[in-house]
Parts: structure tokens; sequence; C-alpha cells
């Protein structure tokens, strides 16, 4: 064998020796002999595996989203108050704006009584009048005629009844026929006719006849004790009988109205006491329920409902903001709360209960209520702690932390 083959057949065996290795290599460990599994590389140096360790130090969340950590001391200091739930008389109102408005049974617009022009304003604006009072003085042509009129009808009338007295004398006297004097008759029976009529229409319109002469000049005169609420005529401005020269009101009586919505209309009724609150004045006015409107306002779709009050010393002044509590009957409830307690957070209404850590926000249904309580159909047990008094203050915290969790 020479050099060269056996060169050859050892290069071979290295080569063999080398795929050898490889396939080896290759080949999974058996069971038991694997050096370094993936079990051994979640060991720690104490031999302990820690797969899971990040699953458990995701810490868990340490108070509900819906409490507030307040301490006794932190509870005194911000002033809230904390009471139970507990039965309580309740008597329903149902609280509405409103507004003071005039009497309009008891409101006068006074008009030119023809065309003319104003020739003086005798009141101004809040006057108060007194019925027959002068108001206005008008100059009227159409006033003068119809004062003509009259005196012509007057005169006419004067002149029939002399020729029925004569008429009358000479048929007693058989001077003259029978039907002379029953012309007398029929013609002084038409002029008074003609006059009554000249009179009607001058007092109809409330102008004076006058005795002498015939004038153009008519003063408009107040027709009841009032004040002027609305004086649109100024001297010098032509007037006829469709434009209000002024208004006059007896403010003695005023009505309160109320806007009533379409769903609370069944629980109300006329008769019902009333409480109204005027912003400008102190106290409550009591009054009961006169009228509710039959008709929906086009724009509001609300009903009005009107309450008479007296108003002797003027206090109650037309234009007025009020509101309007309608009372209904008193019943014991057995659940409910300070009607300050109740809060919306997110369109659900929240009394904030007591936990050993503070407060938490419980979501109720409240029914009835009455300004002072409010009842509790669901959501809260008899002798529960909650916070009567300062519970806007909680609210403000709670949203305060849901800001802070959302950042």
């Amino acid at each position: 064998m020479t050099r060269q083959q056996k060169l050859s057949i050892a290069l071979m065996c290295a080569v063999a020796a080398i795929l050898a290795a490889l396939m080896l290599w290759r080949q999974p460990a058996a069971p038991g002999t694997q050096p370094a599994t993936e079990h051994e590389a979640h060991k720690d140096s104490h031999g302990h595996d820690d797969r899971h360790a990040e699953a458990d130090a995701v810490p868990a969340q340490a108070e509900d989203e819906r409490g507030i950590a307040m301490s006794e001391a932190q509870i005194k200091a911000n002033g809230i108050a904390i009471d139970t739930v507990k039965p309580a008389m309740i008597q329903e109102r149902l609280h509405l704006p409103a507004q003071i408005r005039v009497d309009a049974e008891r409101t006068v617009a006074l008009a030119a009584p023809a065309q003319g022009i104003v020739q003086s304003v005798l009141v101004s604006p809040g006057a108060t009048v007194k019925k027959g009072q002068a108001l206005v003085a008008i100059q009227s042509p159409a006033v003068a005629q119809w004062r003509a009129e009259l005196g012509s009808a007057r005169q006419r009338l004067k002149l029939a009844k002399t020729t029925y007295q004569r008429e009358k004398t000479l048929w007693e006297e058989r001077i003259s026929a029978r039907q002379d004097l029953d012309a007398a008759e029929t013609a002084l029976k038409e002029a008074g006719i003609a006059v009554q009529a000249a009179q009607q229409r001058l007092g109809a319109l409330g102008i004076a006849a006058g005795d002498e002469g015939v004038s153009s000049i008519v003063t408009v005169r107040a027709p009841l004790d009032g004040v002027v609420v609305e004086r649109p005529a100024v001297a010098g401005q032509a007037v006829d009988e469709t434009r209000p020269l002024l208004t006059i009101a007896d403010l003695s009586r005023v009505w309160v109205e109320a806007a009533v919505p379409a769903d609370s209309l069944p629980q109300i009724g006329t008769g019902m006491a009333v409480k109204v609150s005027v912003n400008a004045l102190p106290g409550a006015l009591d009054g009961t329920l006169a009228f509710v409107g039959p008709v929906l306002g086009e724009t509001t779709r609300m009903a009005t409902a009107r309450i008479v009050l007296p108003n002797k010393d003027l206090r109650l002044r037309p234009g007025m903001l009020a509101s309007v509590d309608l009372m209904g009957p008193a019943s014991n409830v057995q659940l409910t709360v300070a009607s300050d307690a109740v809060q919306t957070i997110h369109e659900h209404k929240v009394v904030f209960v007591r936990t050993e850590a503070g407060f938490r926000a419980q979501d109720v249904v409240i029914g009835r209520a009455d300004g002072k309580r409010t009842e509790i159909v669901k959501g809260l047990a008899a002798g529960a702690g909650y916070a009567a008094g300062g519970s806007f203050l909680l609210k403000a915290d709670l949203g305060k932390s849901e800001a802070e969790h959302e950042d």
C-alpha cells in the first residue's frame, strides 16, 4: 500500500468520525439525562421554581374604586355628619319654578274711543290710580261729531215735545184732528229713541256727552282702582281703537303661575296645599292650587298651575321669580335618608355609606321625598350608617380619585 493510499483512508475515517459526532449531537437526549432542562433554568439559587413569580408579584387593589379612606379625625374636621337609615314621615312635594303675574281678571287695557291725537298723559308708569281718575286727554274730530249728533237729537226731542203738547191741547179743544196728535206722538217717540242711541254710543265708549257746546276733547278715565303697569301713550301720538294707551292692574291680588311637566300632572289637582317661595322675599307663603291648565304649551310641553294670593301690602310684584311646592298627603316611610345625602354620580343616585376605612358610594333607588327626607326603595338596609351632611365633599374626593386613576 502506497503512502498516498494510506492518507486517503485516514482522511475518509476522519470524515466518518465527524459525521458520526454530528449525528449524535442532534439526537434528543434520553429521559433523565438532559443536562439542563427548562425547569432547571427557572430555579433560583435555592432550587425554587420562579416561573409564576411575576404573576404572584401583581399587587391586589388596595381598596374599592368607589371607596374613600377617611379617619375619624378627618371626618370631624370636614364636618361630615353621620346618620343611620331610619323611618320617617314624608309629605310628598312637587317643586316647580314659578313667576308672579298680574291677575288677568283684574287687569284692563285702555284704548282710545276713536281716532285722534293724544293731547296729554296725566299719569306715569307705576302710578296708583282711583276709579274715575283722568288718565289721558285725546283730541278727536269723531268725538266732536258724535257729540254734535247727540245735541241735534236733543233739540229734535225738545221740539217734538212742544209739538206734541200743542197738538194734544188742540185735539182736546176739538180744533185739530186725531191724526195730527198721533203724528206728533210718533215724532216724539222717534226723537227720544235718537237721543238714547246717541247717548248710549258715547257712554259705551266712555265719552262724556257734555252739556254745552261741541268739544273734540275726550278724557279717558280709570275704570277701577289699580296701578298703571304699562303706558305706551305719549303726547302728540296718533291713536285709534286698536292700540292700547295704558294698562291698569289691581295688584291687591296676584297670580303665581308654575310650569308643570306632563309626567307630573297625575300628581296634582285643584285644592292641593301649596307653599310659595319668592326669591326676593324671606319665608314662604301658604296658598291653594286654584287652576291646572288643560293644554300643554307648544314649545315648553308643560301645563300651567295657578295659585291666587292676596297682596294687600303690594310686596308681590309681577315679574318676580318664585318656586312652588305642591304638598301631597303625608305617609310613614320605613327606609329614609337625609335628602342632602343623595348625590348623582355618572347618572346614578348614590349614598356614601360608612365603612371601616371611611366611606363607599352605594347605588340606591329613591322614591318619595319632601325636601328633608328621601325614601330609599333599594340599596340600603335599616340602621346602615351614611354621610348625612357634607356628602358633596365625598363626591368631590371620589371624582378627584377617578381622574387620577384615569391619568
